[in-house]
C-alpha cells in the first residue's frame, strides 16, 4: 500500500487530523531517496564497457599503434589502477572492511581485469609463458585470491576461484553443463573433487577462525558447484562407476541440505535440489525404461513435489530470519 493510501485511510478512521496528515505528506514527499545500487551498476558497467572496448581496440588497432605501446599504455593503467586501490585500502582486518574512498573497489576490480587483458596480449604475442599454459590460469588464480583477502573484495574473490578452476582443466561452458567438456576425462573428474573437497575445508576452517566469515558463502558455491557438478558428470559419463557416483552425490546433497538448514541459506538448498533431481531422473530412465504415460506421470508428480519441497523450505528460511 503507498503512503498515501496509509494517510488516508488513517485519516478515514479519525486517527489523522488533516494539519498532522499535511505534515507527515510533506515530510514524506520531501524525502531523500537512495540510488546507490543504481550508481554501483553503471560503475560496474562501465568497467564492463572499458575492458570489452580495450580488447576490441587492441584486435583492430595492433598493427597501426604497435606492441610496445600497448603494453605499455595497458601496464601503466593497470597498475595506476592497484596503486589507487591500495592508497585508499582501509586498514586490514580478519572481518569485513571497505575501502577509504567509494571508488577503490571499483579501481580493483578494473586493475584485475586488465590484468588478465596484458596477461593474454602478453602470452598471445611473446608466449611468456612458452608451452606451461597452466601457469597462465594459475598466476591469475593465486593473484586474485591473495588481493581479494588483502582488499576484501568478493569480486575479485570470484574471480580467483574462476581462475583456480579453470587451472585444473575445467572448462566453464554453461550451455554444455559440462557434461559434454572435459570432464568426461577421470583425471580432471577427480582433480575437480578434490580441489572443492580443499576449497570447502578451507572455507569452514577459516569461518571456524572467524577470517573473512563473509567470504565463506562465496567460495563455498563455487566449490559447492564444482564438486555437484563433476559428481553428476561421473554419474552420466562413467557408467561402470554408477553405485559411487550415487552416493558420493547422495551424500552431498545431503550435506548441502543439513548445512543450508543451519546457516538458513536457501542457496545451498536450492543446490541440492537440483543437482538431486538430474541424478534421480537420470538413474531412472537409465534403468527402468519407462512408458510414455509413466514418463509423463513422472515429470508431473516429481515436478509438483519439488515446488512443494522449495516452497515449503523457503517458508522455513524466513520464519527463522524473521525470529
Amino acid at each position: 500500500m503507498s503512503p498515501k493510501r496509509v494517510l488516508q485511510a488513517l485519516t478515514d478512521q479519525h486517527l489523522l487530523d488533516s494539519k498532522q496528515r499535511a505534515v507527515i505528506q510533506s515530510v514524506e514527499d520531501n524525502r531523500l531517496f537512495s540510488v546507490h545500487w543504481e550508481l554501483r551498476s553503471l560503475l560496474y558497467a562501465g568497467i564492463l564497457l572499458f575492458t570489452t572496448g580495450t580488447g576490441l581496440l587492441i584486435y583492430k588497432y595492433i598493427d597501426q599503434i604497435g606492441h610496445d605501446l600497448l603494453i605499455l599504455a595497458l601496464s601503466v593503467v593497470c597498475a595506476a589502477c592497484f596503486a589507487f586501490a591500495i592508497r585508499f585500502r582501509g586498514s586490514f582486518s580478519t572481518a569485513r572492511t571497505h575501502s577509504r574512498s567509494p571508488f577503490g573497489d571499483y579501481a580493483l576490480l578494473l586493475g584485475c581485469l586488465l590484468f588478465l587483458t596484458l596477461e593474454g596480449y602478453l602470452q598471445y604475442q611473446y608466449t611468456v609463458f612458452g608451452t606451461r599454459y597452466g601457469l597462465v590460469t594459475f598466476l591469475p588464480a593465486i593473484l586474485f585470491v591473495s588481493l581479494a583477502y588483502f582488499f576484501d573484495h568478493r569480486g575479485v574473490l570470484a574471480m580467483g576461484l574462476t581462475a583456480l578452476i579453470s587451472w585444473i582443466g575445467v572448462t566453464v561452458r554453461p550451455l554444455e553443463f559440462y557434461f559434454r567438456g572435459n570432464l568426461k576425462d577421470m583425471t580432471v573428474l577427480l582433480s575437480a573433487i578434490a580441489l572443492s573437497l580443499v576449497l570447502m575445508v578451507v572455507a569452514i576452517g577459516l569461518d571456524r577462525q572467524r577470517i573473512k566469515r563473509h567470504f565463506t558463502i562465496t567460495t563455498l558455491t563455487f566449490a559447492g558447484n564444482l564438486l555437484l557438478v563433476a559428481l553428476v558428470a561421473g554419474l552420466f559419463n562413467f557408467e561402470n562407476r554408477h553405485l559411487v557416483f550415487s552416493l558420493a552425490l547422495a551424500i552431498t546433497c545431503v550435506g548441502f541440505d543439513w548445512y543450508a538448514r543451519k546457516e538458513h541459506s536457501f542457496l545451498f538448498i536450492l543446490m541440492s535440489t537440483f543437482y538431486g533431481y538430474i541424478g534421480v531422473t537420470y538413474l531412472v530412465f537409465h534403468y527402468l525404461h519407462l512408458r510414455e504415460e509413466a514418463t509423463y506421470l513422472y515429470w508431473i508428480v516429481t515436478g509438483i513435489g519439488i515446488t512443494v519441497y522449495l516452497s515449503n523450505s523457503r517458508k522455513i528460511e524466513l520464519s527463522k530470519q524473521k525470529e
